[in-house]
């Protein structure tokens, strides 16, 4: 083959591929569902879980909060924030002790371990979490409006420089004084978008923390609304695939009874999700945002 042939090979296969691409679609929902579409919320699972309001011990007293996060053995979701102002707390951090508080499971670096693992693997470095009532988490998501509890840990304790930075890509400077080992202090979710926090103690830093907040949020009412966002995968060319979603929870072509190529589901709103299709000879994932009260589109 001539170079003046192959290169209008090379031509033709990267126009199929383009044309070929996968594309997403973001549109305002207009209605709270639609037949075939998967609507259940698993309490069972980070990330689909249904918002229930219920009520737990916490270094405040009792606070209301919002379930959003894993699951641990009583089947509901674990709490990271609270829809209620704390009750006391102070504006700076405040000696922490997690005697008796200890934790079942911490979640870090996209994976999930029991503490006492962590303790003996990690233990000493400095790190920063996420308080939830039975783990902690290096990540959480939430609606603009809400609290978080931050735990912070230096073996030494000290003067810290603390940094949030913003979504806006601005960055906030403060200087707390540590206790040696355990400390905390109440975050308010003040702005839309990503919150990376860390601190640095005795020149050694500490773990980024990130809590992504959304513009959806709580209804004035008794209790919080869940807000989710509707995903339809479509192809014209394969059939009988399966969506996994977040690793946990799993869809394929015939959920809703027919073999066509659609598969509709929900996942909850103002979240990061991964989605991954699979068929035998094919996988392809995703990693993206989904908003609350949008539907999104993936044409294949």
């Amino acid at each position: 083959m001539s170079l003046k042939g192959a290169l209008i090979s090379l031509l033709i296969i990267f126009s199929v591929g383009f044309a070929a691409a996968d594309e997403w679609t973001e549109v305002l929902m207009s209605d709270s569902g639609e037949e075939g579409v998967d609507m259940s919320f698993g309490t069972d699972y980070y990330g689909e879980s249904e918002m229930v309001t219920r009520q737990i011990g916490s270094p405040e007293g009792m606070e209301t909060y919002v379930a959003t996060g894993a699951t641990g053995t009583s089947g509901l979701a674990e709490a990271y924030y609270s829809t209620e102002a704390p009750a006391s707390g102070g504006s700076g951090f405040q000696q922490y002790s997690i005697s008796g508080r200890e934790p079942s499971t911490v979640y870090f670096g996209g994976q999930s371990t029991s503490y006492s693992t962590y303790s003996s693997t990690y233990g000493g470095a400095n790190s920063l979490w996420i308080l939830g009532s039975w783990s902690w988490t290096q990540y959480a998501s939430c609606p603009l409006g809400a609290y978080l509890q931050i735990l912070a840990y230096s073996s030494s304790g000290g003067l810290a420089d603390f940094y949030e930075i913003y979504p806006s890509g601005g960055v906030d400077h403060n200087q707390y004084t540590f206790w040696p080992g355990y400390s905390r202090i109440n975050f308010r979710a003040d702005a839309v978008g990503r919150h990376i926090l860390l601190f640095i103690v005795n020149n050694q830093p500490s773990n980024a923390v990130i809590i992504d907040v959304g513009s959806g949020g709580w209804s004035p009412g008794p209790g919080p609304v869940a807000s989710y966002a509707r995903v339809t995968v479509r192809s014209s060319w394969l059939t009988g695939y399966s969506v996994n979603v977040d690793g946990i929870r799993e869809y394929n072509d015939v959920s809703d009874g027919r073999l066509d190529g659609i598969v509709s589901f929900t996942v909850s709103g103002d979240q990061y999700h991964n989605i991954e299709i699979t068929s035998p000879g094919y996988m392809k994932s995703y990693y993206r945002l989904f908003r609350s009260g949008y539907a999104y589109t993936l044409t294949m």
